[in-house]
């Protein structure tokens, strides 16, 4: 029996012998394609009364996923929906996203998160785990339990590598998901080669009618053209390429993103300078530029040694910067890219950012900005309660000013009376008012210069 075919066998036993769905993991790329595949064809070479446990393929769109590869992820799960009705089949694909207070520019515009770097990876959970595993306890309470599918293998890494063999599995070769108690990994490609993977999707015509060469081309055209491995003189060359967010700031340069540019995407490029935008910002030389000297709560935090601030959000100034580019960005794409109805962020993401900037300003900074860079006629939702101008700003500024007060500290002792105007009960409200107080009011040079510091971090 040869490799895809014992596969195929132990993908049919592990179905059959827990009362449990599987839940296929599904990105788009290769591993996960060939996963799917193996899955259906297991799954539809069973007896039609064996099929008692569903399938679900599920997707994760992070919000910022690379636009080269939404609609090709998009029209396969349409697909893999369509056919597996046709042919009477238990399996149902399903478009995941991250709740839109926990999405990238919610975090980074909205709370002033910084780009995400290997030190403060806040994005991976919010992003892609949270919605998995959300969708996961949804459902498991009534499954019971689950069977994760998914399409990790030996040699991709030799930290892949690693983190396979320390598993502790069942006697079906199964390990406890790692924060799912009732659910259960299994990874049935693992030993698979990645020459093994592209052998089979090249000469495997896909069950839901896409087309495993349109991925090989996208490989190709992330990749620079480099290949592998050649099935045969009319295979196109496919590289390893990942596909993911587009801003991803966790790798000093993004080669997927200039490649594609490279290969015709030319649209594409604002994205790559405005990811290279964020990176930049994370430079030591950089952060006292880009970010507050004070953490959300209000405090200031030192590094190790206590001889050196360490900055906390970006400041307010340039978030807006960074949506007022974005907003323009996706205008230039609507007009330019292959899809005019691109959104790089949407309402309910602009209203939570929106919100969170209320906190910080009077001003109502995300409407203005928006009418400013786009022409769509959008009408904002208005916030109940006392509205204040900037003129009003500008005249307890010089109120505070006489009196050697900072006015970000009334400002937001009257913001928080705005937001808890007309309410029957105010619970809380004198808790709310002494945090703000406790917060550190003292500018940043202030702060140095009564602590000897100097203005430097690392």
């Amino acid at each position: 029996m040869d490799k895809i075919s014992e596969i195929k066998e132990y993908i049919k036993k592990v179905y059959l012998a827990y009362n449990r769905p599987f839940v296929v993991g599904y990105s788009g790329g290769k591993d996960s394609t060939v996963v799917m595949q193996l899955v259906w064809d297991a799954i539809e070479e069973l007896p039609r009364e064996q099929l008692k446990q569903d399938v679900h393929v599920i997707s994760t769109d992070t919000l910022v996923e690379t636009p080269y590869i939404i609609d090709y992820v998009s029209t396969t799960l349409e697909q893999i929906n369509e056919a597996a009705r046709e042919k009477d089949l238990p399996i149902y694909a399903h478009r995941l996203t991250p709740l839109y207070k926990n999405s990238f520019w919610v975090n980074l515009i909205g709370k002033g998160y910084p780009a995400p770097s290997r030190q403060f990876r806040w994005c991976t959970e919010r992003l892609k785990i949270e919605p998995v595993n959300r969708f996961i306890s949804e459902h498991v309470d009534k499954w019971g339990e689950a069977t994760v599918v998914l399409g990790a293998r030996r040699d991709e890494s030799s930290s892949r590598s690693q983190v396979l063999s320390k598993k502790i599995r069942d006697h079906m070769g199964l390990s406890k998901h790692p924060t799912l108690p009732a659910a259960f990994v299994f990874t049935p490609i693992e030993d698979m080669t990645t020459d093994d993977v592209w052998s089979y999707l090249l000469s495997h015509k896909c069950q839901w009618g896409g087309n495993n060469r349109d991925l090989a081309a996208m490989y190709q055209n992330a990749s620079g053209g480099e290949c592998p491995m050649v099935v045969d003189k009319s295979t196109p060359s496919c590289g390893s390429s990942r596909f993911g967010c587009w801003t991803c700031t966790l790798v000093q340069q993004d080669t997927t993103m200039e490649n594609l540019i490279d290969n015709g995407e030319e649209w594409m490029t604002p994205l790559l300078e405005f990811r290279d935008w964020l990176s930049e910002t994370q430079d030591v030389e950089q952060k006292a530029k880009y970010r507050s000297h004070k953490r959300r709560d209000g405090q200031v935090a030192y590094v190790r040694d206590g001889t050196r601030i360490a900055y906390g959000p970006y400041k307010l100034e340039w978030r807006k910067a960074f949506l007022e580019r974005l907003l323009k960005i996706q205008n230039d794409i609507q007009k330019t890219g292959p899809d005019p109805t691109v959104r790089l962020i949407s309402f309910e993401e602009l209203e939570f950012i929106r919100d969170f900037w209320r906190e910080e300003e009077w001003t109502d900074s995300v409407p203005e900005i928006y009418r400013r860079t786009t022409s769509d006629g959008h009408i904002w939702l208005n916030d109940d309660g006392v509205k204040f101008s900037q003129e009003d700003f500008q005249l307890l500024k010089q109120f505070c000013e006489e009196e050697g007060i900072n006015p970000a500290l009334l400002t937001k002792l009257i913001d928080q009376e705005r937001r808890t105007q007309g309410m029957n009960r105010r619970a809380g409200i004198l808790q709310k008012i002494d945090r703000i107080f406790a917060e550190e009011w003292r500018t940043e040079e202030e702060i140095l210069d009564s602590l000897g510091l100097q203005n430097d971090i690392q």
